[in-house]
């Protein structure tokens, strides 16, 4: 698939959505509209961005080996195709995975802050089904809560877990098992759970609330909660100002009610702050972690994303650079593109940067296609076009080649589209030759504070 054909048609299709049903008969007026049109002020100009390359944190197998996760562990969390495939390899997980694994083993609080893409929801999954495991009396009774902020995405987590808890096991043998609770349920499905809890349970923070407040699920739900383990907020940098208080107030019910002094909470959030270096914004998010779990959580246990570079060539290189471009952009097997000059000049446009003082490898701002090949032809003494076409022309390589051992494309990226309504059209009180055409409200005509 081509993203940016995909994108072009979509932009075509909304622009003529737009259009179509607008007839304007003023010729200066439809004039104007024209103009804003052609310059595509409802569809400006995409950003784009690069997944990085997460350092890697070993395979499962290895965490296994080193006694950090559960034996199980290895069988459970492989890529499964079916109810009936067991997998045939155990899963490798980011550097960040590995360190929400040993953090999960203090029995203290922490938070993960990592992208989009980055496999947040293992880093709390994986602890919580090894600390199951690793229980000496599997008593039936939920040992952890997952809350979201909207059932779309407990929904799509359950298709999740079902992939790893459920393929590859027996009806009625699963190690781990977990249900949904958010209120989507029917009579049956609410009455199996609050009949026979879950391992885990996943939910919402209004239906938690309402766990707590309603007799039968607080004397039945509740009760087979006591000595919960975790307690995960997905998405923390949703619950601010007063929703934010709410819920802090909701985790220290939950603490109370489930008699869980020690409880282990787990936050999840690609935003919690963006200012200052990568160690100033880690003190903010243990600050706000603190306040909302009521449990101490340092600046040390909030777990950030540690990359690496995809590839290994000279950005600098302006004859490489040059010869790539003319080429049509860079070509070959994975390891090809990995030491491309324009390979690694796109990595470093779009997908990383190094923070300045620490030199640590950080996230690259997204940056536009059309201005990035702009700043390329300055290199290269080439066309902005042929300096277009060569970047989109590698990106799309690199999107079709796989690492051989970890099986990830050496580019995954993604297109940022804002598209904007139609607007009104304002003109000055005066005759249709003369008057002033603008799409910005105003009550003056700019420069002429005598023309309304």
């Amino acid at each position: 698939m081509d993203i940016f054909d995909v994108h072009e048609q979509v932009v075509d299709d909304y622009r003529s959505f737009t259009t179509a049903s607008v007839d304007v008969r003023d010729p200066r007026l439809k004039q104007h509209v024209d103009e804003l049109i052609a310059r595509g002020e409802q569809w400006p100009e995409p950003w784009l961005a690069l997944n990085p390359l997460f350092a890697r944190g070993g395979a499962v197998g290895d965490l296994v080996t080193e006694g950090l996760l559960h034996p199980e562990c290895e069988r459970i969390f492989r890529p499964k195709a079916d109810p009936a495939d067991r997998g045939s390899r155990a899963i490798t997980l980011h550097k960040h995975q590995r360190e929400a694994v040993e953090a999960a083993h203090t029995g203290l609080s922490y938070v993960l802050t990592t992208g989009t893409g980055s496999g947040k929801s293992l880093a709390y999954i994986i602890p919580i089904v090894d600390r199951v495991l690793r229980m000496p009396e599997r008593r039936p009774g939920v040992k952890a809560i997952i809350v979201y902020p909207m059932n779309a995405l407990a929904n799509s987590q359950v298709g999740e877990l079902e992939k790893f808890l459920r393929y590859g096991y027996a009806p009625g043998a699963e190690p781990v098992t977990f249900a949904r609770y958010t209120g989507q349920e029917k009579g049956e499905e609410r009455e199996r759970i609050l009949r026979d809890p879950p391992d885990i349970l996943l939910t919402n923070y209004v239906m938690l609330e309402l766990v707590l407040t309603r007799p039968e699920e607080r004397r039945r739900l509740v009760q087979a909660a006591r000595g919960l383990q975790f307690l995960v907020l997905d998405e923390l940098h949703t619950y601010r100002g007063r929703q934010g208080a709410d819920v802090a107030m909701l985790v220290r019910r939950v603490r109370d009610a489930c008699l869980s002094p020690e409880l282990q909470c787990v936050g999840t959030s690609a935003t919690m702050a963006s200012v200052g270096t990568v160690d100033d914004q880690r003190t903010v998010v243990a600050q706000v972690a603190t306040q909302i779990f009521g449990a101490d959580v340092t600046a040390d246990r909030v777990i950030g994303e540690t990359l690496d570079r995809a590839t290994c060539g000279d950005s600098t290189d302006a004859a490489g650079l040059t010869a790539d471009v003319r080429r049509g952009g860079a070509r070959g097997d994975y390891d090809a593109l990995a030491a491309s000059p324009l390979a690694t000049w796109i990595e470093s446009t779009f997908g990383l940067d190094e923070e300045p003082g620490t030199g640590r490898i950080v996230r690259q701002q997204p940056a536009r296609v059309r201005e990035s090949a702009a700043q390329l032809a300055e290199l290269t003494a080439c066309t902005v076009d042929d300096c277009d076409q060569a970047i989109r022309a590698t990106l799309l390589a690199g999107s079709s080649v796989q690492h051989p051992e970890t099986h990830r494309p050496l580019f995954a990226f993604r297109l940022h589209q804002f598209f904007s309504k139609g607007d009104t059209v304002y003109v000055s009180i005066e005759p249709e030759d003369r008057r002033h055409v603008t799409s910005t409200y105003r009550c003056r005509c700019p420069g002429m504070p005598t023309r309304h």
